[in-house]
Order: C-alpha cells, then sequence, then structure tokens
C-alpha cells in the first residue's frame, strides 16, 4: 500500500538539512559584521533623524553627511593619488575665519578628516585624532578637521564652534562648503559617508583613505599610515 506524503513533513525535513550547525554559525557571522559596519559609520540618509540638516546631492555633501556607511575602507587608493596642484592651492577658511591652503603645509604630513558634530562615528574618532596631533606634532603631524556648510545646517557654523571648544580640539576645523571635500572624496572614489580621513603625504599623496571608525581597528592602522608617511615610506 501507498501512503500520500506529507507535504508539511518533507518541507520540515528539507529545513533541517538546509540549516546544518555551520550555515547557522556563518549567518550569525554575516549579520553581525552587517551590523559592525552599520555602526561605523553615517550616511546622509540617517539626516531625517537629524532637525535642519538637509540632503545633498554633491560627493562631497553625502561623503560628508551621514550615518550608515557599510563598508570601512582600509585600503590605501590605487597607485597613491596625487591631490592636483588646483586643490592644494586652493583658499580655505577656518572656523575661526584664518584662510589657509593645503599646499601651506608642504613639509608636514597631513590627516584631513570629514565630519559632523552630529555623526556618532566622527565623535568617537575625535577624541583619537586629538591624541594623534598631539604625539606626533613635533614630527611634523598636522591634523586638519573638515567640517562642511551642507552637514551643519541645524546648528551652524556657531554649533561647530561650540563642539569644538567643548572637546578641546586643538587642531584646526574648516569651514568648507564642498570646495575641498568634494575633490577628497572625488579622488579615491570614496562612498558617501561620514567620517573619512585622509593622510596626505608631504608630496601632495593620499597614501591612505579611512571610511568610518572602528575602536578595534582604525587608530592602529591610522597610526601606522602616519609613521609610514613621516618615514617618508610607501611612495609609488
Amino acid at each position: 500500500m501507498v501512503f500520500p506524503s506529507n507535504p508539511s513533513r518533507e518541507s520540515n525535513q528539507a529545513a533541517q538539512k538546509f540549516w546544518t550547525p555551520g550555515r547557522l554559525v556563518l549567518s550569525v557571522v554575516v549579520l553581525g559584521l552587517i551590523a559592525a559596519f552599520t555602526l561605523s559609520s553615517c550616511n546622509s540618509n540617517d539626516q531625517q533623524a537629524q532637525p535642519g540638516v538637509a540632503k545633498s546631492s554633491s560627493p562631497a555633501t553625502t561623503a560628508s553627511p551621514g550615518a550608515q556607511a557599510p563598508v570601512q575602507n582600509n585600503a590605501a587608493p590605487l597607485a597613491f593619488v596625487s591631490l592636483p596642484p588646483a586643490v592644494r592651492d586652493t583658499k580655505l577658511q577656518t572656523l575661526d575665519g584664518e584662510s589657509l591652503k593645503l599646499s601651506d603645509y608642504g613639509d608636514k604630513v597631513l590627516i584631513v578628516n570629514l565630519w559632523a558634530t552630529w555623526c556618532g562615528p566622527c565623535r568617537k574618532e575625535m577624541p583619537e585624532l586629538v591624541k594623534m596631533s598631539n604625539e606626533y606634532k613635533a614630527r611634523g603631524l598636522v591634523v586638519l578637521g573638515l567640517a562642511t556648510t551642507y552637514n551643519e545646517q541645524s546648528g551652524g557654523l556657531q554649533g561647530v564652534k561650540d563642539y569644538v571648544r567643548e572637546q578641546k580640539v586643538p587642531y584646526k576645523i574648516i569651514w568648507d562648503d564642498g570646495t575641498l571635500a568634494s575633490p577628497l572624496v572625488d579622488a579615491v572614489r570614496g562612498r558617501q559617508v561620514i567620517p573619512q580621513s585622509f593622510v596626505i603625504s608631504r608630496d601632495g599623496r593620499i597614501l591612505k583613505h579611512f571610511t568610518g571608525f572602528s575602536e578595534l581597528s582604525t587608530p592602529a592602522l591610522m597610526r601606522q599610515a602616519v609613521e609610514d608617511a613621516l618615514n617618508e615610506k610607501g611612495k609609488a
């Protein structure tokens, strides 16, 4: 006698065969990595939760706005991207109205950090940048913060000034409308997220590009990039 099959039972058996212990562990790991990357940076899509922060279609806007970048890029740009002289010679303005250009620091190694006051990963990264500024300043490192007008529409210039003062940030903060942020992000074909940091050699090459911030890995990797740049290593 042939008994009719039980579709429900067969379905359960198939599911049990598919979800092996190995596949379950792999799924948990993948979900954990996705969650970690989500928390490591900010994306302009999250600006909706930030009153007064408007979206922008420019690369610098989304590269500096936001909150949820899926990827952290700790790899050096291909062939060490050289910034065009026009970018290095662009006149920029600090929070205090001081005029400067990247080329003013031709004898220094630079870290240019793209950030916003409302970005959680940016807030976590800033103390590390302060430490590096204090630690390597005597050896020729200059840290420059890059705050953008389109990312700070809620508090504006004064809001950034207040935050920097409260956090006792010792390095200069550039108040940018995208003039510098866009070319930097474009140069490395970067994602539209913050924070982003660029380690730039004395001769104007981007030696290392960081997207997002990981408390476990970013500080050590950035320090190594700075050491290499100060020691004039890693030239193309």
